[in-house]
């Protein structure tokens, strides 16, 4: 016997999806046949065959006939018999059609030769109703050396066939009320040509109106009922009346925003041109498997985004990291390389904890320290965490609140950090200088807390879908904000987790985003005098100005005298420390570099500084990459300049992008220095 020690089980009842689970675990210690370990090898060989097979099978084990079956046979019993029929005697399970299969079961039981049905009717109670079901099935007997000890069925429902058979034998009328499926009758109309070129509805039943929701069809043709009608349809009916194959296919049709499973056949005279059609929308699964499908997209938008984000922080780290490594490096430069390294490693620390956070939220692991909190503190705290990011793009920023404390019974945490991350929303969606206003109002039942900002706005399909997870507005290669689109969706979460709402408004693209909290507010009386040293956020308004970008990352133009090695290097990045940490490199081994974070300056800067070699982040603001690329390729004065891409996209649809583009190398980050250096030592 083979035993599967990792489970603690026989190895036999491995796999066998559903009905493999389901027996490994039934507790068979009460029942006759006792645990599996236990059971005959024939009876474990056999079930193991049972549930590995994709064709509906059945066991009936010993004298009592206790019962077996598969996956592919567990549709076929309803909610009547599955699950308790697994281990079941037969007589009790089919006390219904015993009469009918039980005599056959002794036979077989007896000894006797195996047995065959084509298309038998075997009465049978599914879902609480009596059904007239037809069956294509056999009884073998399972033996060894002392006789019989079960039977094997292998069976095949056949009612949708047989019903269909039945039908189609029937008047047109019979047909056309009794089925559930819509039904038509139709006949096709050809051109001069002799090629289809419409279909008129002769007959429909009652379910046509409601699988298509046409109504008043019969006498009309096809193209007058849905005007713009898909081709295809008139060619596929055509084809069926012409040669007299049937087909069955699944198709959509956009005029009609429905999709269909549809049985074509012909009926009648050939020369009557006259086709069946008996169909079901099926709509409403399609829809959920496109879903499935956007939702398995999202996933893998997300790991691209997800592997990007990761390493654009690790390219100034492992600039830094190397830079610590060169002899000679002064003081300066080591302790600028160690703030470099600190930065991007509380900015990697900031995604892992986002990942972890909205793991725990949509899991409902994250439990709530809740007691009486003054949103007034909240506010306080949020602004303090967003401020410098405010700073940073030059924001104005404008906080309304009550003079009086504001009470919600929440965890004071977890609030500053939807706040925090509103704010942090509407400044990088906010152009540099823009205005951010915060308001907080109470009416008494509830609180309102609004983000409001005038930048880039959304469309309605991003608002349709600003909350979910791994969302967000721009994906493109031009887009500098960052982030994993789990931004929102962890608002959402934790809002709900408070008995709150959150909404997102939008004017449209450039007309700025409005997101607003709702929650329930707590009666002063009832927080115990809670917060009463609570500070308000008015007078929080500012305007601090950015400052300026930083300047050339070297001390210019080399003079003429200069080794035959040094080169004059130009190094585009939005990334700060990127920048720098290039920049220094390139200037240990004796090269002049010049810094510049705004492409659309690159052109005029690169005609001025005259650079040999220029390096160019692909995920730039306003201008991507590629572009900027293009552009400098289009300036007859750069002619000769080499261009090397550095992005953190490195599948060969980027590698192509940047050929296409007018690159000369392509780096993925983080970059390795040696191998750039090597790179621009081979250009001298």
């Amino acid at each position: 016997m083979i035993w599967n020690s990792a489970h603690g089980r026989p190895g036999f009842l491995d796999g066998g999806g559903e009905m493999g689970v389901l027996t490994r675990d039934h507790d068979w210690s009460a029942h006759p046949l006792g645990p599996p370990a236990g059971w005959s090898s024939l009876l474990k060989s056999t079930l193991r065959l049972v549930l590995a097979s994709n064709h509906p099978m059945f066991i009936f084990w010993g004298d009592d006939l206790y019962q077996f079956y598969n996956d592919a046979y567990r549709r076929t019993l309803g909610a009547d018999r599955h699950p308790a029929s697994l281990g079941q005697r037969g007589a009790e399970c089919w006390n219904e059609a015993w009469h009918i299969i039980g005599p056959e079961l002794a036979a077989v039981m007896a000894g006797g030769s195996p047995t065959w049905h084509e298309n038998a009717l075997v009465p049978l109670t599914r879902n609480g109703k009596r059904e007239d079901r037809y069956w294509t099935y056999g009884y073998s007997p399972i033996e060894d050396e002392e006789g019989v000890r079960g039977v094997l069925v292998v069976c095949t429902d056949v009612t949708h066939d047989m019903r269909t058979r039945q039908l189609l034998k029937q008047s047109y009328v019979t047909v056309v009320e009794s089925m559930d499926e819509g039904l038509a009758v139709i006949r096709i109309m050809l051109d001069d040509a002799g090629q289809p070129a419409d279909y008129r509805f002769l007959e429909v039943n009652p379910a046509f109106e409601r699988q298509t929701g046409l109504l008043d069809v019969v006498g009309k043709t096809a193209r007058h009922l849905v005007p713009g009608l898909e081709e295809r349809w008139f060619q596929t009916y055509g084809k069926v009346a012409l040669t007299g194959e049937s087909v069955r296919f699944l198709e959509g049709s956009a005029p009609m925003n429905r999709w269909f499973e549809v049985y074509a056949t012909p009926v009648g005279p050939r020369d009557e041109l006259m086709v069946a059609l008996m169909f079901r929308d099926v709509s409403d699964r399609i829809r959920s498997e496109q879903a499935l499908r956007t939702a398995d997209r999202r996933k893998d938008e997300f790991l691209a985004m997800l592997a990007h984000e990761l390493r654009n922080p690790l390219a100034p780290i492992s600039a830094a990291a190397e830079l610590l490594q060169q002899p000679g490096t002064n003081a300066a430069r080591v302790q600028h390389a160690s703030a470099v390294i600190g930065r991007q490693v509380r900015h990697i620390t900031g995604l892992i904890d986002d990942l972890l956070d909205v793991s725990r939220v949509t899991r409902g692991m994250i439990p709530l320290n809740t007691s009486a909190t003054d949103l007034l503190r909240v506010v306080a705290d949020a602004i303090e965490q967003v401020r410098p990011l405010i700073d940073s793009h030059g924001h104005l920023l404008t906080v309304s609140t009550p003079p009086a404390p504001v009470l919600v019974t929440g965890d004071a945490k977890r609030l500053v950090q939807v706040l925090a991350n509103l704010l942090s929303n509407a400044v990088k969606y906010t152009p540099g200088g823009g205005d951010i206003m915060l308001r907080l109002d109470a009416d008494g039942a509830r609180v309102k807390l609004a983000v409001i900002d005038n930048g880039i706005g959304m469309t309605a399909d991003v608002l349709a879908h600003a909350f979910d997870l791994f969302v967000q507005a721009e994906r493109e290669t031009d887009r500098s904000q960052g982030g994993l689109g789990i931004g929102l969706a962890l608002v959402k979460s934790l809002v709900e987790l408070h008995g709150g709402t959150v909404e997102a408004q939008s004017a449209g693209l450039g007309q700025g985003s409005r997101f607003t909290i709702v929650l329930p507010q707590l009666a002063a009386e009832a927080a115990d005098g809670a917060a009463e040293d609570a500070p308000t956020a008015g007078g929080a308004a500012a305007a601090v100005a950015a400052e300026d970008g930083p300047a050339a990352a070297s001390s210019g133009v080399p003079p003429a005298g200069a080794a035959s090695h040094a080169l004059r290097a130009m190094v585009v990045d939005d990334n700060e420390d990127a920048a720098a940490m290039l920049a220094m490199f390139l200037e240990i081994h004796g090269h002049a570099v010049l810094i510049e974070e705004e492409p659309a300056h690159v052109v005029q800067k690169a005609l001025a500084f005259r650079p040999h070699v220029c390096l160019l982040d692909i995920g730039l603001p306003g201008m991507d990459g590629y572009e900027l690329a293009r552009r400098l390729r289009a300036t007859p004065e750069l002619a000769g300049l080499v261009l090397i891409a550095v992005t953190g996209y490195g599948d060969a649809q980027a590698r192509q992008q940047a050929t296409a583009a007018g690159f000369d190398h392509h780096f993925v980050k983080p970059i390795d220095p040696a191998k750039l250096v090597a790179l621009v030592a081979t250009l001298a």
